[in-house]
């Protein structure tokens, strides 16, 4: 009988771990959103205030503190090296980081394809609708972790429960 309560508990924990893992999941996707923003801002402000060019972009963003979750930053180049290709270098960091949601990841991309290719109006008018475009992914992720969120923990314990339960 101990043996069968000990499973019991065993199970109810392991579904109440596995609800609380698929949360997490919604609060990095959160995360990352959140801090796509604020890459989208940093990179607008350097080149609307500084003229910064794309390594001294680099060099800006790996410095920045808020900027954690989006690991992919430490993998660009800091300065130019004969025959390197700026643009396939942040295609290739990108690429390193597998946890970036699809959306945010198709904005990084067409961030990485934009940054200087034009004069620094026509950087900031393109970092301006991609800021637009991310509010939609923002929204839509702040409504799924709503939804989801609550839910998976919910499931994962009542699961667990309910297979604690059979046990016995």
């Amino acid at each position: 009988m101990m043996l069968r309560l000990i499973s019991a508990l065993l199970f109810t924990a392991a579904g109440t771990a596995a609800g609380v893992m698929m949360s997490q999941r919604l609060t990095k996707e959160r995360e990352i959103c959140r801090e796509t923003g604020d890459l989208l801002r940093s990179t607008a402000l350097q080149i609307r205030h500084r003229g910064a060019d794309v390594y001294e972009l680099s060099t800006g963003l790996k410095e920045s503190r808020v900027l954690d979750s989006l690991t992919f930053l430490r993998f660009l180049p800091e300065k130019y090296e004969f025959g390197e290709d700026f643009h396939e270098m942040w295609r290739k960091a990108l690429d390193c980081q597998r946890d970036i949601p699809i959306d945010e990841r198709r904005i990084l991309s067409r961030l990485g394809e934009l940054l200087g290719t034009s004069d620094i109006e026509g950087q900031l008018s393109s970092i301006a609708l991609l800021e637009d475009e991310l509010m939609t992914v923002k929204e839509k992720r702040e409504e799924n972790y709503r939804r989801r969120g609550k839910l998976f923990r919910s499931v994962g314990v009542l699961a667990g429960a309910m297979t604690g339960i059979l046990v016995i």
